[in-house]
């Protein structure tokens, strides 16, 4: 299993070697049409007016998403590892979470 810190810099290499867009702004626009494309494949589990959902689909089109947010936090020189931890397990451990503990 690849580190994360490891991941992140391998997708910006990828990227780079393929030419692919760095622009902030054009990576977040690519970023919400890969979160659509989400949001499209989950709409399969409840509706039938879609095929059926997909398992590897799905897989793919977070992928995708996961590769533009690594590459916009790369862009601004954030360490995905070091801010994850930081900011989820550190700082919101300290919060009281109103919604914790009840059940859907």
């Amino acid at each position: 299993m690849i580190a994360l810190r490891d991941l992140q810099e391998k997708i910006v290499n990828t990227r780079k070697d393929r030419d692919f867009v760095t622009d902030p702004l054009k990576l977040q626009i690519l970023l919400t049409e890969e979160v659509g494309e989400i949001s499209a494949e989950l709409k399969r589990l409840w509706s039938d007016n879609y095929p059926p959902f997909s398992k590897e689909r799905i897989a793919n089109e977070i992928a995708d998403a996961f590769v533009l947010l690594s590459a916009l936090a790369s862009g601004f020189e954030v360490d995905l590892e070091s801010a994850v931890d930081a900011k989820f397990f550190k700082a919101d451990s300290q919060r009281k979470w109103a919604t914790a503990n009840k059940k859907a």
